[in-house]
């Protein structure tokens, strides 16, 4: 086991590191072929004839399966790059603090080039300082305070186009002049015709 003071992991730690890695590797590595088979065979299935719902659906699978494959992929090359780190013998090594990683977190996440402290601390934002200026001496002289005024941004406004409501007024009262009334006491059903 690696003490806390040391300043990497024992070349026992790395080789178990090294197989879990190796382990995660080669089920990434089946998991990518997989996706990038159910790719193709999606991809020829677009290619046959069919109605424009059964694109959509094709269009949506090939989304999802390529971003899936893109993301297999990243994480193929994470874990390549984490071997080349068991290699070099810079595993384990946070980046930041330069402290080693604690194992748990490793064996969780093999990947990782962060320790949680690092981790946290970098996900906050930097404390910027509040502005004080340097007291001077105060002069017993008048004191200039200025202020900055703006002018409003006045935006003009469009006149109202009188002439369309009134036409739409006389259309109206036309509408109204045009009802017939009915007698219903001499209704019939042929004054339905």
């Amino acid at each position: 086991m690696t003490t806390p003071t040391s300043n990497r992991y024992s070349e026992e730690d790395l080789n178990e590191f090294k197989a879990l890695i190796e382990k995660k590797t080669e089920k990434t590595q089946r998991q990518l072929t997989s996706l990038e088979e159910q790719l193709a065979d999606t991809a020829e299935s677009k290619d046959s004839e069919g109605d424009w719902m059964d694109d959509s659906s094709n269009n949506a699978d090939i989304e999802m399966l390529e971003v899936m494959a893109n993301r297999q992929r990243k994480h193929l090359i994470d874990l390549q790059n984490a071997l080349q780190r068991i290699y070099n013998k810079s595993y384990g090594i946070c980046v930041i603090s330069g402290e080693l990683i604690d194992k748990r977190r490793l064996m969780a996440v093999p990947t990782t080039t962060k320790s949680l402290a690092a981790k946290m601390d970098n996900g906050r934002k930097p404390v910027k300082k509040a502005y004080k200026p340097e007291a001077k001496p105060s002069t017993n002289g008048p004191k200039i305070i200025s202020k900055i005024i703006r002018k409003p941004k006045i935006t003009p406004v469009s006149p109202k186009i009188w002439d369309e409501e009134e036409d739409l007024d006389l259309e109206m009262d036309q509408d109204l002049e045009m009802t017939t009334e009915i007698d219903l006491d001499n209704f019939s059903e042929e004054d339905l015709d």
